[in-house]
């Protein structure tokens, strides 16, 4: 329903108008003021009409359309009404009794279940009398208590299933559980069956492929003895679950429980009551509540004491039923997309590749190293200079050396003079001493010499100076055969890749790739695997392969030395195997290292 705004005309917005659903009584209410309504009529007084006003919209009855001047007033009274002031009440209804007739309205309060207070209203027909008044407030007391026992009964039955749900729940196993719950069930629904009933028993069933399977029954004994009475149960369960209702019987009940619109599960009890018919309402009201608060735990925990195979199997069993059943668009959608993903992933061939980090190398590299002991003297060049075949690099501190060939030279002369004075006195003893003496002091300074040729350190080729920054370190100690420079050839380059050892079985010579150098990220560059060695090495924690490549089409502008990544094509396979690969690799060397 829609209304035009203040504004008015067919272009104003339309405001929906919602009306709210009437609610039902309370439970037993109505019941209840009728059966108020009778005790006032054994006392004197005919009550035409009652109506009730709460807070709570589930606590009010209105007096009928038939009666619209008692009704008009009792709108205007019932907000008038307080608890503890009602002769304020008798005189207003009072006040209006010889304007409307015969009738007379009286209005009070009264205490609600809910615990607000309300107002309640009576159309009395004549005659009337003074004592009317206290007649009619005598018996407010009494609906008052049948009300409240209303919501007393409503709640001990809640505390009496709470205490069921906790007895259940205070057992190790489905199974006990669910004896726990039909032994107790039956024995309260026991309290509302006739006294004279001969026979009565519960039965639990499950439903498994539709036909109903026995999980428990109120005894186990009578259960297992009564083979017959049990086909005769399974009978009425297996009629509701295809109704998917409740059925009534002369000595049968059943009520089953629905999941998606399945039977699941089947509580039928079982009555033998001369001159009864069936069971009574009370006890299936018992049983209802009952099945309804314990039922899914029960189901729920026998399901969870299965074995995981049976998981595996019921789950597949329930996919495999959205699929062919009716509706489940979703679940059909989805298996069509998991099939087309699988045939994607199995069919379609894309290529193959192994990655491995990479750097740049010269083809032609020389290292500069320490010819002796020493320390840094002089540094003339860094890494990244040019030099040239024979450029002094870096000089090693001279001086010691220096003092020692001083020190021989001075040892050479004094032998030299020695040498001369045995050979004017013709001693043949003192010349042969005097000359070993001069030899060792010229072997020891030719050592000297050439130490010192060797403390300047020069370039053995044309290239560039790719590692060795000694200037911060001048004065520095070297040992023999320490790396003081790296030199490349400038004329080309190589690449140089790290393939791990689970992947080197898969490359061979000849196999072109790609590669992306870390400084230059948007461009690739292609190469052919030129040399494989059979030394490893690790780089990261990743032990692998050295495998030389050489660049196939234009070279970039390279250094020695830059780094990236490296994919050599070693043939085509499906999207499955190249994203599984290493993972089943790695099981399969776990499981023979665990097995063999």
């Amino acid at each position: 329903m829609t209304a035009e705004s203040a504004g008015g005309g067919p272009d104003a917005d339309l405001v929906p108008v919602e009306i709210a659903a009437p609610v039902a009584p309370a439970a037993g209410l109505v019941e209840a003021v009728e059966a108020w309504r009778l005790r006032l009529a054994r006392a004197g007084l005919t009550c035409r009409a009652v109506a009730l006003h709460g807070a709570d919209p589930q606590y009010r009855l209105e007096l009928p359309a038939a009666m619209p001047g008692l009704a008009a007033r009792w709108r205007e009274l019932r907000d008038q009404a307080h608890a503890g002031r009602p002769a304020s009440l008798v005189q207003a209804a009072g006040q209006v009794a010889g304007q409307l007739g015969a009738d007379l309205l009286l209005v009070t309060a009264i205490q609600l279940p809910d615990g607000q207070a309300g107002a309640v209203g009576l159309a009395l027909a004549p005659p009337h009398s003074e004592r009317m008044v206290e007649l009619v407030l005598l018996a407010l007391g009494w609906l008052q208590l049948a009300l409240a026992a209303t919501q007393l009964t409503r709640s001990q039955r809640a505390t009496r299933l709470l205490d069921l749900l906790g007895q259940v729940a205070s057992q190790h196993r489905a199974r006990a559980a669910a004896q726990e719950w039909i032994n107790r069930s039956a024995a309260w629904a026991r309290e509302e069956v006739p006294a004279q009933a001969q026979t009565f028993g519960l039965m639990l069933f499950e439903m498994r492929g539709g036909q109903p399977r026995w999980w428990v029954a109120a005894g186990t004994a009578w259960a297992e003895t009564e083979s017959p009475t049990i086909q005769a149960a399974a009978e009425v369960a297996a009629q509701a679950a295809v109704e998917q209702q409740e059925v009534r019987l002369a000595h049968a009940w059943a009520m089953p429980v629905l999941e998606d619109g399945r039977c699941v599960v089947v509580l039928v009890a079982r009555i033998d009551t001369p001159g009864a018919a069936g069971l009574p309402e009370p006890a299936a009201a018992v049983l209802r509540a009952s099945l309804g608060l314990a039922e899914p735990l029960l189901r729920r925990w026998r399901e969870a004491e299965r074995p995981l195979w049976r998981h595996h199997l019921d789950a597949a069993l329930a996919g495999w039923r959205h699929l062919h059943e009716p509706g489940h668009l979703a679940w059909k959608a989805g298996a069509v997309a998991a099939v087309l993903a699988l045939a994607v992933l199995l069919l379609w061939p894309v290529p193959d590749r192994v990655s491995a980090n990479m750097v740049i190398e010269g083809r032609l590299r020389q290292v500069v190293t320490a010819p002796f002991d020493g320390f840094i003297g002089q540094v003339l060049v860094r890494p990244g200079e040019r030099v040239s075949r024979g450029q002094l690099l870096a000089r090693m501190d001279d001086r010691d050396l220096k003092l020692e060939q001083a020190r021989y030279s001075s040892e050479r002369e004094q032998a030299a003079g020695r040498l001369r004075q045995a050979m004017t006195d013709h001693e043949a003893a003192a010349t042969a001493l005097a000359l070993a003496e001069v030899q060792q002091a010229e072997a020891q300074l030719s050592l000297v010499e050439a130490r010192l040729a060797r403390t300047s350190l020069t370039a053995p080729l044309d290239g560039l100076v790719i590692s060795g920054d000694w200037v911060q370190q001048i004065g520095g100690p070297l040992e023999t055969g320490k790396e003081l420079f790296e030199i490349v050839a400038g004329e080309g380059y190589r690449v140089v890749l790290h393939v791990p050892d689970r992947d080197i079985a898969r490359v061979r010579v000849g196999q072109t790739g790609a590669l992306r150098l870390t400084g230059q990220p948007n461009a690739s560059h292609d190469f052919r695997v030129a040399n494989l060695t059979a030394t490893a090495s690790v780089q990261d924690t990743v032990n692998g392969f050295r495998v030389e490549a050489d660049w196939v089409g234009n070279v970039p502008s390279l250094s020695p030395g830059m780094q990236g990544i490296g994919k050599i094509e070693v043939g085509t396979a499906n999207l499955l195997t190249v994203w599984t690969r290493s993972s089943i690799d790695w099981l399969r060397l776990k499981l023979w290292a665990w097995w063999w």
